[in-house]
């Protein structure tokens, strides 16, 4: 399967001069036997391309309390296999994760924190991602303090923000829970989330509500203006649904359906 390559596999030269050339040329004349199959060449790879691209912004994510340590080692051994960007977890199996991914580095370990109320105090939260990132997470995924975006208090939740990403020293994604939120919290919430440092925000745990919609990516997107990153998750379970996101400015996908996902990618045309 072409998406089965594992993430430090250089992807093929998208743009080589003579079937770059070919492209253009092919819509003037016709093609010989061999510039015709060195065309084709070309193409495959750019799709080959363009679908491991699209595979490698998954989070392949694994959050229920019913998930045993036989279904973890599947989770990171799939996310190896299929290239998705990273494995999601709860924090009693990141150190499983780390001894799983040993000889994967290129699959990244994000960890949850907070998850999924956002309700624990920093401390806890500052405390819980500080142990994640010892053992072993790459990313933190922690949920902001929706009570205090409620009592419109955002300095809290600025200086709540900042104190997780500068306790775990890993990228941070703020997970905003944008179901919850009027439009007017959730810019306000992700400006606090720019400001403070995160590398992404992020649209929901998945736990409440319709999950990620692309009008809202769109607005986190204009929102950060670049200066981080958007994550969408909830509710994406389709290869449809991912590349809607993915127009829509998400930079990142989390999803318990990377498989099956995968799967519908490598099969469109």
């Amino acid at each position: 399967m072409i998406f089965g390559k594992k993430r430090g596999v250089e992807a093929p030269a998208e743009a080589q001069a003579s079937p770059a050339r070919e492209e253009k040329s092919a819509q003037g004349r016709v093609l010989s036997a061999e510039e015709t199959a060195e065309f084709d060449e070309y193409l495959r790879n750019k799709k080959a391309a363009q679908i491991r691209r699209l595979i490698g912004t998954i989070d392949h994510t694994l959050l229920k309390q019913t998930a045993t340590r036989a279904d973890i080692r599947n989770l990171c051994a799939e996310a190896a296999e299929y290239g998705f960007h990273s494995v999601c977890v709860q924090p009693v199996y990141v150190s499983l994760c780390a001894d799983c991914l040993k000889n994967a580095p290129q699959v990244k370990i994000a960890c949850v924190v907070g998850f999924p109320m956002g309700e624990n105090t920093t401390d806890v939260k500052v405390r819980e991602a500080k142990r994640a990132v010892a053992d072993g997470a790459d990313e933190i995924d922690m949920v902001l303090c929706i009570s205090a975006v409620k009592n419109r208090d955002y300095a809290y939740v600025r200086r709540e923000i900042r104190r997780v990403v500068k306790g775990a020293k890993v990228p941070v994604k703020v997970i905003l829970e944008t179901s919850l939120l009027t439009q007017d919290e959730m810019v306000r919430a992700a400006v606090c989330a720019r400001d403070a440092g995160a590398a992404f925000v992020k649209t929901s745990t998945g736990y409440f509500g319709e999950g990620a919609r692309a009008e809202d990516v769109k607005l986190l997107k204009q929102t950060v203006g670049g200066i981080c990153e958007v994550k969408a998750s909830g509710g994406i379970r389709t290869a449809e649904k991912l590349r809607e996101m993915v127009d829509a400015g998400a930079d990142r996908i989390g999803t318990s359906a990377g498989v099956s996902i995968a799967e519908e990618i490598g099969k469109q045309k």
